[in-house]
């Protein structure tokens, strides 16, 4: 089990170290507006994929650690699931990139191809993580990893923005080519219908869109009324390493997903055996960030010296998310109670959406709103929990 554990903690800085060692990559060689355009295609793309995995990756996640004797089966029924899904997403990007300008439409359309791979990899990526085969998965990240930053700087560095983007273009050959080793099981297991997958990745979608949502919008917003890829720049790198390890906090976490699924005790003691390791190991990784501010104008440099004062913010904005908010509502969906998970994100983005609607282009109202829409998750999920009637009540699995 040590093994397995330092295996997803691996997987776990390769996948979250991937997007940002491109950003640093592209930063170095593209200038602001490039950046900008780069990052604003980039929120399109992961905005419809947030849409359109139909909730699949969760629901494999639980199933995977609750039917362990069923797992080739499992992924092959999951991965036909995300066929009609795939095709739908395709369609939903392009129909997106006509409402951005040329340069940014471009580089958009160049991403429909990557949405080929990504929810195969995804629902990949959760069946192993839930069966605790994590050292497969370890090698699997590590080598489309290195290929993937390799291609993307000699491309960049040979053409600029237009080679990253063909990189981006070709990104299913080396995804699903690594991975084939690992997705042969699903070709030779027998047919089987798990009818409850569907159930509870729908209501897993949800929880799971209100939650990207509420990280993509501002990118959109900043972009759609601005017209400016510089703005978007500057959000991004204002953001850049504070969410991606929000996303660490939330990989964390998730290794003990599988586990709270059988766990006996309460959610009650299962939160508060938790919170205060999370708390502490949260404020001393983002309190260590902190100290990018003095290499700042080193890099990224005095381009990007307009993003500076709300990098500190976007720290405090990352905190929230990586504790109550990311622990309540993945303890109440462990158990089973997706419904509780997904209306406590989306009641943190409702609370979120009047500080949206009126930031305009101040950076700094988006962030304001992020932190609240933390704030009121956190809330919901907790009160939620709370509730004598909940553990009363059957999970909707």
């Amino acid at each position: 089990m040590r093994e397995d554990a330092l295996a997803y903690a691996f997987t776990t800085l390769l996948s979250r170290a991937q997007p940002f060692l491109e950003a640093l990559i592209l930063t170095a060689i593209l200038p602001v507006e490039a950046f900008g355009a780069w990052s604003w295609a980039g929120a399109l793309y992961l905005g419809v994929a947030a849409l359109t995995h139909g909730g699949l990756p969760a629901a494999v996640l639980r199933y995977a650690a609750a039917h362990p004797t069923q797992g080739p089966a499992l992924l092959r029924y999951a991965l036909g699931q995300a066929v009609p899904w795939i095709g739908l997403s395709g369609l939903l990007l392009g129909a997106v990139a006509w409402t951005v300008p040329m340069p940014v439409r471009l580089l958009t359309w160049c991403h429909v191809p990557a949405l080929a791979a990504f929810l195969p990899a995804e629902i990949l990526r959760a069946y192993l993580r839930g069966r605790y085969e994590n050292r497969p998965l370890a090698a699997w990240q590590l080598a489309t990893t290195l290929t993937g930053l390799a291609l993307l700087a000699g491309a960049a560095a040979w053409k600029g923005l237009w080679g990253a983007a063909l990189v981006r273009l070709l990104q299913p050959v080396w995804l699903l080519g690594l991975g084939a080793g690992l997705l042969r099981p699903a070709w030779h297991a027998p047919k089987q219908s798990f009818p409850g997958l569907s159930r509870f990745g729908w209501h897993a979608l949800w929880g799971n869109l209100t939650l990207e949502v509420t990280f993509l919008l501002p990118t959109w917003l900043i972009g759609w009324r601005s017209g400016d890829p510089t703005l978007v720049a500057y959000w991004r790198w204002a953001t850049l390493l504070p969410l991606n390890l929000r996303q660490l906090f939330t990989q964390a976490v998730m290794y003990g997903y599988p586990r709270w699924v059988q766990a006996r005790p309460s959610l009650l003691t299962l939160y508060r055996r938790w919170r205060l390791w999370l708390w502490g190991l949260a404020g001393g990784v983002l309190g260590t960030a902190a100290l990018w501010l003095l290499i700042w104008n080193w890099y990224p440099g005095a381009a990007y010296a307009p993003a500076r004062p709300y990098y500190g913010l976007a720290l405090l904005v990352a905190w929230l998310w990586s504790t109550d908010a990311l622990l309540l509502p993945n303890l109440l969906s462990a158990k089973g109670h997706i419904r509780a998970y997904s209306q406590a994100y989306a009641i943190g983005l409702l609370a979120a959406l009047p500080f949206y609607g009126a930031a305009g282009s101040a950076l700094e109202l988006y962030l304001v709103g992020l932190a609240v829409a933390a704030l009121a998750a956190a809330f919901t999920a907790y009160t939620t929990l709370k509730k004598p009637t909940i553990f009363l009540n059957p999970p909707e699995t």
